[in-house]
């Protein structure tokens, strides 16, 4: 019983550190961790380099090559047009016309303050679609290295439970060889242990999963080590910068800015230039002119049409954005709720976890008096490991909340 003792003690201590474990079963507790834990080098990289990267490899391989911008002219409204006449009288002394002329279309005064708004607009549109792509691969990243961690841990804790019962079941073996205690204990430790490998096994493959999906996105194959963001700002969600909701207010803007420049009062103006021979018997002169035709937008002439395209543009602008505000709300919320909870949580589990340490000194005093069982015993060893994975698993949910928080508030990595 002296064995089942010290093996007892040592899966009640809690603790996975090596060099509190003797020689033989500290290698082949390495060998185990060794074996079962994902090929995964430590790398100093940045989430905000791991961004980057991902940024880059979605860009190289998704987008097509840059083309030719489309260049607004500043004074031009549209093509130039060039027109040619030519008349020949059937008279003998009549008069032969032949003309040339030159149409410029020119914008207004008000549809070179619509195409100046535009612009801006459009380097303003650009640099916020860059805002929410990078939004967009944080949310990604976010879920994949938590959900890695999450599935480390508990992969982790399960293979520190599998090492505890195969020191077990070598002492067992040793007991049952020499006739100190019969077969019960040793099959109730391999059906533990079976347990336990396939909870391992289902947790090991969930982290190459998680790590296959990283490398796919990011490109990179080290992971991060430091994953932990600033916490989220509290309070009340701050909506008017969220970069969702500031695209959606700037692709409304342009599209008034577009009726506007479209509308009768920015009218384009149309200078003509002209030039006409006139070919009499005896006679040839050559006329110049100039002609300006320049619309009279002071008189705000509106059509059906118009008002009818600015209504609809008006209704579905507020309704996306009640839509999406209310969606960034209820995230919102949401996250803080679960947050909350998993605080409460947290602290339930930490007690639990100074009570599975109490119990486990009890524990191993009740087995030197023999008034505890060992299949009592052994569950008792696995319920510490139990409670001590668990409240680790919540510190992981509770930074992942944060981050998650963080994303819900339009903050990239």
């Amino acid at each position: 019983m002296l064995v089942w003792r010290l093996s007892f003690q040592l899966a009640l201590a809690m603790t996975p550190t090596v060099r509190f474990l003797p020689r033989p079963l500290a290698m082949a507790l390495l060998a185990l961790l060794c074996s079962a834990a994902v090929s995964l080098p430590c790398t100093a990289l940045s989430l905000q380099e791991v961004l980057e990267a991902t940024v880059q490899r979605a860009g190289s391989r998704e987008l097509p090559a840059a083309s030719v911008p489309y260049e607004a002219s500043s004074w031009l409204a549209g093509t130039p047009s060039v027109g040619l006449s030519y008349l020949d009288s059937d008279q003998r002394y009549g008069t032969d016309e032949a003309e040339l002329w030159l149409n410029l279309p020119l914008k207004s005064g008000r549809r070179r303050r619509a195409d100046e708004a535009l612009g801006g607009l459009s380097e303003t549109l650009d640099a916020q679609g860059l805002a929410l792509r990078q939004l967009y691969f944080s949310g990604l990243l976010r879920e994949v290295l938590w959900a890695y961690r999450l599935a480390d841990d508990r992969r982790r804790f399960a293979a520190e439970k599998r090492v505890v019962l195969l020191e077990l079941e070598q002492r067992q073996r040793e007991l049952l060889a020499a006739s100190a205690s019969s077969e019960y204990a040793l099959l109730l430790l391999q059906t533990e242990l079976v347990a336990v490998q396939v909870v391992q096994q289902e947790f090991l493959q969930e982290a190459r999963h998680w790590l296959q999906r990283y490398r796919q996105l990011s490109g990179l194959q080290d992971m991060p080590v430091d994953i932990g963001e600033p916490q989220a700002p509290g309070g009340d969600f701050a909506a008017a910068q969220h970069p969702r909701l500031r695209a959606l207010d700037l692709a409304y803007d342009q599209q008034r800015q577009l009726l506007r420049a479209s509308s009768a009062g920015a009218a384009d103006w149309n200078l003509s230039v002209t030039a006409k021979n006139l070919d009499t018997a005896g006679y040839d002169e050559n006329q110049f002119g100039l002609g300006v035709e320049i619309p009279l937008s002071a008189f705000e002439v509106g059509t059906q049409s118009d008002n009818a395209q600015w209504r609809s543009i008006r209704r579905d602008y507020l309704l996306a954005r009640d839509e999406l505000l209310a969606d960034l709300r209820g995230t919102w919320d949401a996250l803080g709720s679960e947050q909350q909870g998993l605080r409460e949580k947290q602290r339930l589990l930490e007690r639990s976890e100074e009570l599975a340490g109490r119990i486990a000194a009890q524990l191993a005093q009740l087995q030197a008096s023999n008034e505890i069982g060992q299949e009592i015993l052994l569950r008792r060893a696995m319920s510490a490991i139990d409670t001590r994975a668990a409240a680790a698993a919540n510190r992981i949910l509770l930074e992942r909340n944060n981050a998650m928080l963080r994303q819900a508030a339009g903050l990239s990595l």
